[in-house]
């Protein structure tokens, strides 16, 4: 099911207020996202839809549906940059590499950085 998660930039933002949460009403998903400025049926409806997408499970408690995430940040991420490098470059992971290099504004330590995690996935 991961493997095929796509979210919006709201539905993730939401998902990471729910993940540092742990679970929660759409009314504490809204103040614990408060800097995206969502009225709380917004927050709702979203809500709703992320669990119709299986990436959220809901109970009921009293007039409040509490919601909790099913997948892993991790996991959402590895299907979203999998997607993207699919789309993007043809599924060519060294090409994602290349272009954020390339189109990046990378300091000398930060590619002594991202050689250092190279090594160490290599001797994984």
């Amino acid at each position: 099911m991961t493997d095929s998660v796509k979210l919006s930039d709201q539905q993730y933002q939401l998902m990471q207020a729910l993940w540092q949460l742990g679970e929660g009403s759409a009314k504490t998903v809204q103040n614990q996202a408060s800097h995206m400025g969502l009225a709380h049926t917004t927050v709702a409806t979203i809500l709703t839809r992320l669990e119709k997408k299986g990436v959220l499970s809901s109970r009921t408690e009293g007039r409040e549906r509490v919601f909790k995430p099913t997948v892993s940040e991790g996991a959402v991420r590895r299907s979203m940059v999998s997607s993207l490098v699919g789309t993007l470059f043809k599924g060519d992971d060294r090409q994602l590499l290349a272009h954020l290099v390339k189109e990046s504004d990378l300091q000398a330590d930060d590619l002594d950085e991202i050689q250092k995690m190279l090594q160490e996935a290599s001797n994984d």
